[in-house]
């Protein structure tokens, strides 16, 4: 959608070490199948640092999208109200050391020295 409206939800989840596996299966097997029931698409997965280093935690980056605002409202309210959200963030807190969702939009980006039409 080119107009701006689609909007992304990133999950940010750091892992304990050793950990990221395990939860990027749990994420995608036990969350990722009721997001999409929700309306969400799901757009990518990441991993940082990019090498997993002993001892150390991994972040996890998970990035979604909905078409528009009514969508976001929409998958929202029914995350509220869907035990298996709140059972799967129960069942994986000894996973994780922080998380945090946070919610973007598309920007345009003018080049300097360009008007706008």
């Amino acid at each position: 959608m080119r107009d701006g409206s689609r909007i992304y939800v990133l999950d940010e989840v750091m892992v304990q070490p050793g950990r990221a596996a395990e939860y990027h299966e749990a994420y995608l097997t036990r969350y990722a199948p009721g997001a999409r029931a929700r309306g969400m698409r799901f757009e990518s997965a990441r991993v940082s640092p990019p090498l997993e280093l002993d001892g150390q935690p991994s972040t996890l980056q998970f990035t979604w999208s909905v078409t528009d605002p009514p969508a976001w409202w929409a998958m929202r309210f029914a995350a509220l109200g869907d035990p298996a959200v709140h059972g799967f963030w129960r069942d994986t807190a000894a996973l994780i050391v922080s998380r945090s969702r946070r919610f973007l939009r598309d920007v345009p980006i003018q080049p300097r020295g360009e008007v706008a039409s």
